[in-house]
């Protein structure tokens, strides 16, 4: 697997994960798997910077609240108060995106997101969207999560590249290294980084012991594909 690479976006991601985040195509719903706050902070915010002036951008948060977020965005290099002025920022916490009063309505998040999309193409702007998955591990919403995930197809509806976040450590933690597989093969793209390197591929080209390879956990910790 390739070792991580300084890149001119201000973070460690190795060079065949930034090709692949620059050359999202349209609709794209991809995956990215980390291990660490830093490594998902790579990920993602190049996800988001690459936006460059074409897109807006929204970010979900579960792991800190939207201001911790966006402190550490503009420590990353994106131009929050400026984006935030020209409305082309949208910080948002989880329970105002996908569990809201304690629930998930997947139509309601769906629409949210696609109303948001054309919206920004009205106004000129593709939308690039990248959220933090956890929230559904810690109120153990995790049937809700496949469902939601499975309901957005590998392919948006909508004119938007996403990018849905997951913590390795996090998921093992809590017990559901079980539906990381069912996770995985509801997008059309899969982004892992962890301490032995980087790699993006496609969800049927992944097996278990990259996995366990990328995020140097031990041999049969992974269930098998």
């Amino acid at each position: 697997m390739p070792k991580y690479f300084p890149n001119t976006l201000g973070g460690m991601i190795s060079p065949d994960v930034w090709k692949k985040l620059d050359g999202l195509p349209p609709g794209t719903h991809g995956i990215a798997v980390y291990d660490s706050e830093e490594r998902k902070e790579d990920v993602l915010f190049s996800h988001l910077k690459l936006g460059g002036m074409y897109d807006g951008l929204v970010y979900v948060c579960s792991d800190e609240t939207p201001r911790e977020a966006e402190t550490a965005m503009k420590k990353f290099g994106l131009d929050v108060e400026e984006r935030e002025k020209e409305g082309t920022l949208a910080v948002k916490n989880h329970d105002e995106v996908y569990i809201v009063n304690g629930k998930v309505d997947t139509q309601r998040i769906i629409k949210g997101f696609s109303d948001l999309a054309y919206d920004y193409s009205f106004r000129g702007y593709g939308l690039r969207a990248a959220a933090e998955m956890s929230c559904f591990f810690d109120h153990r919403l995790v049937d809700e999560l496949v469902t939601y995930e499975r309901a957005l197809h590998t392919k948006f509806s909508f004119p938007a590249f996403g990018l849905c976040g997951y913590n390795l450590v996090k998921m093992y933690n809590s017990g559901n290294l079980d539906v990381l597989w069912p996770i995985i093969r509801a997008h059309s793209v899969v982004i892992m980084t962890g301490p032995n390197g980087s790699f993006a591929l496609k969800p049927e080209e992944i097996e278990n012991r990259d996995v366990e390879k990328a995020m140097g956990v031990p041999k049969g910790s992974v269930p098998p594909n």
